[in-house]
């Protein structure tokens, strides 16, 4: 039976602090961070320990096949990063769906009902953010017992910037007397046991509800991140930097939009507006606080902010390590030894490694 207490903020710090990385064991000297592609389409890159493996990734829905386009607008993707066959550590960039929720169309649901298709999206009355992320780990988790819901936070600002994104179509539709579309977003750290292991699991989700101009709903930006509970928190950087070093692949988002047309190129540019909202939220504590709270901020979050030597931007990651090192090509090499100079090992020398400072107050 899951349990629900009352939202806990604390589950902020859980989604984008890190802590110390490793396990039970002491932490390593060093860890190198990989800049990896999306196997099936090179679609995006992203950060991964050397030695995880991956998953999935890319799909493209046949509209033959759910009677419809509704659902072939952009491809989707579902992939998996792992330290083992079992996915003991991991991460899970879930899909995206368009579903059908005719409750509001002029004539209610008419002949369509759930388990159905109209046009292509799956027929489901609307779901919560919280009902969506519960179901969607019960089918993740099916073995899954002892399962309760530690914190919960509804992360106000990736909602907002959801919805300053879709300000320009939500005035559109206002014009014509439709309700615009309205956002929720919801994060769930979740505790449970799995094959005898204690695991903690932590779930996000954006939840759009267009019902009232298209008679549908979808979720959006779909995350699951677990870890051993004992040591959910050594993990926790890693999880951080794979989370939030995806970058998309400008050369596949074009052929993407001129293969789907407009839709599509606009469907790409929120994902890539989304993928940034995390960096915004900082930004925007930086703004509306005193520089010491924000200081205070990031100590308690267990990170720091860098400049890269490369292309002078600000890099927000985990300070959990004495020493970050970059190179050109995207790859991050933590360590704590000061002596440590990847240029120096014959295995990574084959590309040039810059030390990041922290950035100038």
């Amino acid at each position: 039976m899951l349990r629900f207490p009352k939202p806990a903020l604390l589950i902020l710090l859980m989604l984008f602090a890190s802590e110390a990385f490793g396990s039970s064991e002491p932490r390593s000297v060093a860890l190198l961070m990989q800049r990896t592609w999306e196997p099936k389409e090179r679609a995006f890159s992203f950060l991964l320990p050397k030695g995880w493996s991956v998953e999935g990734g890319v799909f493209n829905v046949n509209p033959l096949q759910m009677n419809g386009p509704g659902n072939t607008i952009t491809p989707k993707c579902d992939l998996s990063v792992k330290t083992d066959a079992g996915g003991s550590v991991m991460l899970r960039w879930a899909p995206a769906w368009n579903y059908a929720d005719l409750s509001q169309a002029p004539t209610g649901w008419g002949a369509f009902r759930p388990g159905m298709y109209y046009q292509g999206m799956p027929v489901r009355p609307i779901l919560g953010a919280r009902q969506f992320l519960i179901e969607l780990f019960q089918a993740a988790r099916p073995r899954a017992a002892e399962v309760k819901i530690i914190a919960e936070d509804p992360i106000p600002e990736v909602a907002a910037a959801y919805a300053r994104r879709a300000e320009p179509v939500n005035r559109n539709l206002q014009k014509m007397g439709l309700a615009p579309t309205r956002f929720e977003t919801l994060a769930l750290a979740v505790e449970y046991r799995d094959a005898g292991e204690h695991y903690r699991e932590v779930l996000t989700t954006t939840i759009a509800d267009a019902r009232g101009s298209a008679f549908m709903w979808s979720n959006d930006d779909t995350v699951l991140f677990r870890a051993p509970a004992a040591r959910f928190d050594d993990w926790k950087p890693v999880l951080d930097s794979i989370r939030s070093s995806r970058q998309m692949n400008p050369q596949w988002a074009a052929a993407v939009a001129r293969a789907s047309g407009e839709r599509a190129k606009a469907a790409l540019e929120t994902q890539r507006y989304i993928a940034n909202v995390a960096n915004q939220i900082v930004e925007n504590r930086r703004r509306t606080h005193a520089e010491l709270r924000h200081e205070q901020w990031l100590f308690i979050a267990g990170q720091e902010e860098y400049t890269n030597p490369f292309n002078g931007q600000t890099e927000l990651d985990t300070s959990r390590y004495r020493y970050r090192w970059v190179n050109n090509q995207g790859d991050v090499f933590y360590t704590d030894e000061n002596s440590f100079d990847p240029n120096t090992v014959e295995e990574y020398k084959t590309r040039e490694w810059k030390r990041t400072s922290i950035r100038k107050r």
